[in-house]
Order: structure tokens, then C-alpha cells, then sequence
């Protein structure tokens, strides 16, 4: 049983070195001096994998025994943070990419222009948002899914008690047959 938690422990360590590794070039990509459209659509990128990693790390968490799970979970809580810090900052650098700097002026650009870049942040917030819907919508399927894996465990264990103990019963009926046919063939007189 020590082993399968070396291997939960050693998927984890992966999985939490992937996480820093791709925070840290998500944070290059925003940290860039000309952050472009692509710069950030990297970062975005990096930042999507690393929320994979954090919920990697959590299915890896939740195979761990009870006792083992709470530190663990705090530290993905702090991860999801993260995460979410960088998601906020990616989308502040986007806004600044599409609408320009927000100390610059705005006399430069026409109002047609400056009304498109409106427009499109509106898009982008509508997306955005319907996107975070979805993402609920996801991790609760996820966890629902994590639940009545929970629920499956839970009744294989059942099950194998039940097997366990309906060999001791036919083991005993064996022998108490036995008994009896042995007690019966000295009744008899045999």
C-alpha cells in the first residue's frame, strides 16, 4: 500500500514542477515590455496547461487517504490562486494591446476606432464570461464524476468484505455438514 502513495507522491512532485515551470514562462510572456497578441495568446496557453497540472495535482490528491489529503489541498488552493492572478493580469495586458495605453490619449484614434475596441472588449467579456460558465460547468461534472468514482470505490470494497465473508460461511457450512454426517453415522450405529 506504501507504493501506490510513492507513485501518488511522485505523480504529484511531476506534476507541481510543470505547474512552476509553465507559471514562470506564462510570467515571461506577460512580463514582456512589447507585450504583442501573441505574446499573450501564449501566456494564455501556459496558463491553461498549468491549470491542467493543478487539476492533475488534485485528482492525485484525492486518491490519498483523508488524513493525507488536507495539506495537499491547501496548496492547490494556492495554486488555483495563482492562476487565476496571472488569468487577471493576462486579461489587463489584453485590454491594454487592444485598446492602447490607458494614459495615452485617445484624440489620436477616430471614434469609429476607439467604438470597434469597445466593442470588442465587450465581445471578449461576453466570451469571457460565457466561457467561465462553461468552466463551472465542467468542474462540476468533474467532481460529480469524482464522486461516484468515490461511490464505486467505496461499494468494490463492500463487495469484496461480502465475498470474504461468504467464503468463511460456505466453509463453515462445509464443516458443520460434515459434523452432522459424522454425528449421524454414529447415531446410526455405523
Amino acid at each position: 500500500m506504501s507504493h501506490a502513495n510513492v507513485n501518488v507522491s511522485e505523480l504529484f512532485a511531476e506534476y507541481e514542477a510543470d505547474f512552476h515551470r509553465l507559471l514562470a514562462e506564462a510570467d515571461e510572456f506577460l512580463a514582456a515590455s512589447c507585450a504583442s497578441a501573441a505574446a499573450l495568446g501564449k501566456a494564455d496557453r501556459r496558463l491553461t496547461e498549468a491549470d491542467q497540472a493543478v487539476k492533475q495535482m488534485d485528482l492525485e490528491v484525492r486518491a490519498l487517504p483523508p488524513e493525507a489529503r488536507q495539506k495537499l489541498q491547501e496548496k492547490i488552493k494556492g495554486f488555483k490562486a495563482s492562476v487565476s492572478e496571472r488569468r487577471k493580469q493576462k486579461e489587463a495586458r489584453n485590454r491594454e494591446v487592444l485598446l492602447g495605453d490607458a494614459s495615452a490619449s485617445v484624440l489620436g484614434k477616430s471614434a469609429d476606432e476607439h467604438g470597434r475596441a469597445e466593442d470588442m472588449n465587450q465581445s471578449m467579456m461576453d466570451a469571457s464570461r460565457k466561457l467561465q460558465e462553461a468552466k463551472r460547468t465542467v468542474l462540476d461534472s468533474e467532481q460529480i464524476g469524482l464522486d461516484v468514482m468515490g461511490d464505486l470505490r467505496l461499494q468494490r470494497e463492500t463487495i469484496e468484505r461480502s465475498r470474504d465473508n461468504m467464503g468463511k460461511v460456505c466453509l463453515i457450512a462445509v464443516l458443520m455438514l460434515f459434523m452432522m454426517s459424522v454425528a449421524f453415522y454414529f447415531i446410526a450405529g455405523g
